[in-house]
């Protein structure tokens, strides 16, 4: 499953406001992690796009403003968000702690629902 990639500060205000649950993967073109863990997000994308969460991408270098008001300090990191607020993250993870963090956020929905 392909992510999208957010272009601007207004696409990422846009996105994150929208309603839907959408997860984020802060990335850069030159990380090594990054790479590494390109694949497990898209495999997690696949899974997880099938009940409504919608997953998009941001590169690091090219949307500063994104990254300051996201608070992003290391890369790769992964931000869940919901009604325009972050109700999770995780910060230079490998696969499974990226499934954790999907894994986490489904339980929190599951008992709410």
């Amino acid at each position: 499953m392909p992510f999208n990639p957010i272009d601007d500060a207004q696409d990422f205000t846009r996105i994150i406001n929208s309603g839907k649950t959408v997860l984020i993967d802060f990335h850069a073109d030159w990380s090594v992690l990054c790479r590494s863990t390109s694949q497990q997000f898209s495999e997690l994308s696949d899974t997880f796009v099938r009940i409504g969460v919608d997953f998009y991408r941001v590169n690091v270098d090219e949307l500063e403003d994104v990254v300051m008001e996201a608070d992003v300090r290391v890369v790769p990191t992964y931000m869940v968000f919901k009604d325009g607020k972050k109700v999770g993250h995780a910060t230079g993870v490998d696969g499974l702690s990226l499934h954790k963090l999907m894994g986490s956020y489904m339980t929190r929905c599951e008992v709410v629902a």
